[in-house]
């Protein structure tokens, strides 16, 4: 008989002749003989091979590890990648080299001006991954695109980068994946679509969701940041293309829609590229390109891609997360979970005082038996998290003795990368010396200060500090021990997607730690972040507000979307529906819970009409924490009888709450309508690992009354 591994190769053969057939695959004659008789000779080494990776010495095609996924390499030093129904097609690389005199050259592996006349296909040493090699003639870089297997499914692609004839080179654009052509068959009604991921949660980002069948997705070129789905909604098949490490570039997925010339049942995509160096104002809120980074022994290694595929690409997104190169930070003191409680920054925000946090933890302790509370142990039953206003260590204390009577605990506020005012001509005093802002905050390669996006669309100056400057992380790190002095358990970090703006603090705009090899935004962020880390030891829950989406592997919680803590639920449905897949790697923060309160800012009585429809009920509010399974905070003014009597009403169901605690993210179960939408599915469903239980949720974004729903 015939064995497994076998029939996987006569399998992919025969997907291959019937995508062939319907017009899926786009070969030449010759090149579709060649590849048609490479298969046949894999199928059979697939019967007689018994390492980890089947190849045939000298055959140009090979299976990654014990996987389905094939590559072969085509006659234009172009790859093809192939499982089931999947086909990738035309897989080049390409990246930007920078030579010490400063001239710039663009490389892709498919110029065949630039590389010897055969690539090779190898197995790696101990059979666990297919490299193509990609030799440089003489001057030129040697390309290594490296494919591995990923152990839930897919396989991670990167590049090597070897510069001919040796010397410093530098990039800031690489791509394992470019210009590609993916294409699959979807269900019997195919509506495929992707999704287009936003770089952080700041400026009210949302995700979208685009068609795959319109004409202006095929003419107008889409980014998504990190990572996207190409899916059919009606079967929910899909592929996951995506990034794994975020230490050094930002990253991001490029592509057209491929919406004409594809076989019955067919969507997909041309123009892919999956690459480190994402830029720009709206992409990543940039005025400066993205740093260069240096070879180092003559070599630069792209961050690496995931390619996963899956009936069901919802199952693929939560395989990416868990895919992430860096490890998930367990919370600390064995902690589970659901973070319960309140936060300052709902109905009162600025004007919050040390009375208005103690009237909140005697709130918050009368709901303890309706459920509203975790389980004890470390944390105690709730957080009284007191934020974005600066209160003296003696404060803290008290507030810690107010909490920990109650059995909670404090958390305090910190935004360690962000200068709030435009005087530039301030001193800072920390450490025993006093250092000049001007010289703290990030510049462009002239040496002018960089005003931060975000502020400069409400008309203010802020500035960023550079997160590897001595003077800024004394300051975090003074923060940090006096709150931790105090007993605080929890601190949210606000504003830190600053710190990751390219520019530095140098004359230059280099960063404090250039010399350390710190040359990225991304490099210099995640320098600082894995500072305050480090500080905080496991004494506290670290929290992040306005963030990017990576790297989080140095927080226990992020903030799923931009600020809404009241009527706007749809907002915040949206950021679940595109980031439901980030609880595999930490808590997710729907914000706050508010319910006397319905918008950030007070709205003219003749205007409220107007704009009364579209804030959403109680009920909904309160759901929009509990499908995030992560924080589950109010943000009501508890030191009145009205915003008591608010809580006591809307978070005193038993019932909700206990499906609150079971700390557990619904995902979508539909899409948003088609087209370039920022709107977000009526339905989310939820199969509890804990309980085995299932839950739907539904919600009505209208302001009538619906019959029914979709999904």
């Amino acid at each position: 008989s015939m064995s497994g591994d076998f029939k996987g190769a006569v399998k992919v053969l025969k997907d291959m002749l019937m995508w062939k057939e319907k017009g899926g695959i786009k070969f030449d004659g010759m090149a579709w003989k060649v590849a048609n008789y490479k298969f046949m000779r894999l199928a059979i080494a697939y019967l007689l091979a018994s390492s980890a990776v089947y190849a045939i010495p000298g055959a140009s095609s090979a299976f990654i590890s014990s996987s389905p996924w094939s590559i072969v390499l085509n006659e234009d030093h172009s790859l093809t990648a192939t499982e089931g129904s999947v086909v990738i097609s035309s897989i080049c690389s390409e990246l930007n080299v920078k030579t010490a005199d400063g001239a710039v050259q663009d490389v892709n592996s498919c110029d065949l001006k630039g590389f010897q006349e055969e690539p090779t296909l190898e197995i790696s040493q101990g059979g666990d991954a297919v490299v193509v090699t990609h030799h440089g003639m003489e001057g030129m870089p040697t390309l290594e695109q490296r494919f591995e297997q990923n152990e839930e499914g897919g396989f991670v692609v990167s590049l090597k980068v070897t510069a001919g004839g040796g010397g410093d080179w530098s990039t800031n654009y690489i791509a394992p994946i470019a210009g590609a052509e993916m294409v699959t068959k979807g269900g019997e009604d195919v509506d495929g679509k992707t999704i287009i991921v936003p770089w952080d949660n700041d400026i009210e980002s949302m995700y979208q969701s685009r068609s795959l069948s319109s004409l202006y997705s095929d003419l107008v070129g889409m980014t998504s940041a990190y990572v996207t789905a190409f899916y059919d909604s009606g079967s929910r098949g899909g592929v996951v293309v995506g990034a794994l490490e975020h230490t050094v570039w930002k990253t991001g997925v490029g592509f057209r829609a491929k919406a004409r010339g594809l076989g019955e049942g067919g969507y997909g995509v041309r123009d892919l590229k999956a690459y480190g160096g994402l830029n720009g104002l709206k992409e990543t809120r940039d005025y400066v390109e993205h740093g260069w980074v240096s070879s180092k022994g003559g070599e630069v290694v792209s961050p690496k891609f995931l390619v996963a595929e899956g009936d069901d690409w919802r199952d693929a997104m939560e395989v990416y997360g868990r895919a992430q190169v860096e490890d998930r930070m367990e919370l600390p003191g064995g902690m589970k979970g659901p973070v319960v409680g309140w936060n300052s920054w709902g109905a009162q925000q600025f004007p919050a005082t040390l009375q208005n946090a103690v009237d909140a933890s005697e709130a918050i302790r009368t709901l303890k038996e309706e459920g509203f509370g975790g389980e004890g142990g470390w944390g105690g039953d709730a957080f009284v998290d007191f934020d974005a206003v600066d209160i003296s260590l003696e404060e803290q204390v008290k507030l810690v003795e107010t909490t920990e009577k109650n059995g909670q605990s404090a958390g305090f506020y910190l935004a360690p990368w962000s200068y709030f005012s435009d005087d530039l001509e301030a001193t800072v005093e920390c450490g025993g010396e006093v250092w000049n802002v001007v010289d703290l905050v990030k510049k462009n390669a002239k040496g002018k200060p960089l005003k931060v996006l975000d502020k400069r669309v409400l008309g203010q100056k802020n500035y960023a500090y550079d997160p590897t400057h001595e003077a800024v992380l004394c300051l975090a790190m003074d923060m940090i021990d006096e709150a931790a002095e105090a007993g605080m358990k929890l601190v949210k970090i606000d504003f830190i997607n600053w710190g990751a703006m390219e520019g530095g603090s140098g004359k230059n705009g280099e960063h404090a730690k250039a010399g350390e090899g710190i040359e990225t935004g991304a490099a210099a962020y995640n320098y600082g972040m894995e500072r305050i880390r480090e500080r905080v030891d496991g004494r506290m829950i670290i929290s992040l507000s306005m963030a990017p989406t990576f790297p989080n592997h140095f927080a226990h919680a992020r903030r799923i979307g931009c600020d809404q803590m009241y009527g706007g639920v749809e907002f915040t449905m949206n950021q679940l529906w595109g980031g439901w897949w980030q609880q595999e790697m930490l808590l997710l923060d729907p914000d706050l819970m508010v319910f006397v309160k319905d918008y950030i800012f007070d709205i003219p009585s003749i205007l409220k009409p107007l704009i009364n429809p579209w804030k959403m009920d109680e009920m909904s509010r309160v759901n929009k924490g509990v499908v995030h399974g992560g924080f589950y905070l109010a943000g009501d003014d508890l030191s009145n009888s009205t915003g008591v009597e608010a809580v006591q009403k809307w978070l005193g169901n038993k019932d909700v709450n206990e499906v609150a605690m079971l700390g557990e993210a619904f995902r979508p179960v539909s899409s948003p309508k088609d087209g370039v939408h920022v709107r977000a599915p009526e339905v989310f469903e939820l199969e509890s690992k804990k309980t085995g239980d299932k839950f739907l949720a539904v919600f009505n974004y209208n302001f009538r009354a619906m019959e029914g729903f979709e999904g």
